[in-house]
């Protein structure tokens, strides 16, 4: 059986807010408080967008009678000055990182679901009759998934006893990451035992979208370092306390090096990547500027210019380095640890790909109009280090390539997609070379020999959208 892998465009595809269209799906009427969320729109546009000139010079060209979810994307499309909220597709298609959606009526800590994640890919099963799959890119911990064995790196063949194809691929792959279904049965396969394949059917149950889905302390043979392993999928605040159960078990068993994995992290607080920061440098950092950030001068909210700075320092980690292993995925707050930290000469080694290129960030409020309560975070402030650099908006080049020619004589063109779970030093490439890279040494022959040579490339689909947040305290303004 040969697999081909297959990327194609599923509309509208997000990280932080992730809506997915559906071909079967029937377009919505107009809902009937559409004027009240555009005029919420429109305020925090004319009084708190990074490029606010322009909204009060271009609003008059804003179609109103468009309903609440079009309105913003519309509105912004009609701006020319706004060219770092965003990017632009394979197929040349812009995409937006402000952006407004109703929340539901429960809390990331009250999810009840299957906690599979999958990767913006999908793959050729059988070429000839265009059978395809879904690469698993992460399964919550406790979650239904994770119960029943499902792995980072499987590849789901079947859902429900049906083959994935053209005419359901899109509904099917809506259905397991948007917790539609009310149970689902799956086939998969798994590469890293010879394409051993199983059948589990997932039921919905409650379980946590913990950011911090892995962690481990890796001692290697004949090198006597303890290496701290996390992997940190998101800069979510109420997950916080969690992160730093994490570093301070690191800290009780003694790490000297750390390696955070941050090739799926789009973003998120900025209050959590201080703490982050703070829990791995040395105390000789407390009160330095971490990162700065500037709003357009007639910002009616909030100041033109604030300020973070690390606390707490020396207290948990007291490292003298971070690697972080990256992808194109990391954006954002990821972004602002690798160059915050940076900008006061903390070495931090980049593994991975080209990060995203996100230097701006949002302050995001929420509201309830009618009985629906909605977030919104328009794009707000720019970024810069304690050097008064911020511009990364072409991503920062990894000290190591993983997708190409590098020192350790391994690449993966198809990077980052998941072969592997979490923690496989042996298959993980970007777990494999950053070990070796901390710790001197050679790779395994099985690291060597992995690869994806049985897959091609096709096409990309859209760049998943991400951001850097402000959450807490006075930046909520409802």
């Amino acid at each position: 059986m040969r697999i081909v892998l297959l990327l194609l465009l599923l509309i509208g595809a997000s990280c932080t807010n992730p809506q997915y269209s559906s071909i079967d799906t029937p377009p919505t009427p107009k809902p009937s408080n559409s004027s009240e969320v555009i005029s919420y729109i429109d305020k925090r546009l004319e009084e708190e967008y990074y490029w606010l000139d322009e909204v009060m010079e271009r609003r008059a060209y804003f179609d109103r009678s468009l309903s609440w979810d079009k309105y913003l994307t519309h509105a912004l499309s009609k701006l020319k000055t706004n060219g770092d909220d965003g990017y632009y597709n394979s197929q040349g298609q812009r995409g937006y990182y402000s952006y407004i959606r109703e929340l539901s009526s429960t809390t990331r800590a009250e999810v009840v679901g299957f906690g599979i994640v999958l990767h913006y890919t999908i793959v050729v099963i059988d070429s000839d009759n265009r059978r395809y799959g879904f690469v698993v890119d992460a399964v919550y911990p406790n979650s239904p998934a994770d119960m029943a064995g499902l792995q980072r790196g499987d590849i789901i063949t079947m859902v429900d006893s049906r083959y994935l194809d053209s005419s359901n691929y899109v509904s099917m792959f809506n259905g397991i990451v948007s917790n539609k279904l009310s149970s689902v049965k799956i086939d998969y396969l798994r590469r890293t035992e010879g394409n051993a394949t199983y059948t589990i059917t997932l039921g919905k149950g409650a379980y946590h979208e913990t950011p911090v889905v892995y962690s481990d302390v890796i001692e290697l043979d004949g090198n006597g370092k303890k290496i701290g392993y996390l992997v940190y999928m998101g800069f979510e605040s109420e997950y916080d306390e969690e992160l730093l159960g994490v570093l301070n078990n690191f800290a009780a068993q003694g790490i000297g090096e750390l390696i955070l994995d941050l090739r799926c992290n789009g973003g998120g607080s900025l209050y959590s990547a201080i703490k982050l920061c703070s829990a791995i440098v040395p105390s000789v950092y407390e009160g330095q500027t971490l990162c700065s950030v500037t709003r357009n001068k007639r910002n009616a909210k909030m100041p033109e210019k604030s300020e973070f700075v690390l606390s707490d320092t020396g207290t948990v980690l007291n490292l003298e380095r971070l690697t972080v292993i990256c992808s194109e995925n990391s954006a954002s707050a990821s972004e602002l640890v690798v160059m915050g930290l940076r900008g006061l000469d903390f070495p931090v080694r980049l593994i991975g790909q080209t990060t995203e290129g996100k230097n701006c960030g949002m302050d995001v409020t929420h509201k309830k109009i009618g009985n629906k309560e909605y977030e919104y975070a328009p794009i707000t402030f720019m970024c810069f280090n304690a050097k008064g650099f911020g511009d990364w908006g072409d991503g920062i080049v990894p000290d190591v390539d993983l997708t190409t020619e590098n020192m350790y004589g391994v690449s993966d063109e198809y990077y980052p997609l998941p072969y592997a779970d979490w923690g496989d030093a042996n298959r993980d490439i970007a777990l494999a070379v950053a070990l070796v890279d901390v710790a001197g040494g050679k790779l395994s022959t099985s690291t060597r020999a992995m690869s994806h040579h049985d897959l091609t490339i096709a096409t990309k689909i859209a760049r998943p959208v991400s951001g850097i947040r402000v959450y807490d305290g006075l930046n909520v303004m409802k």
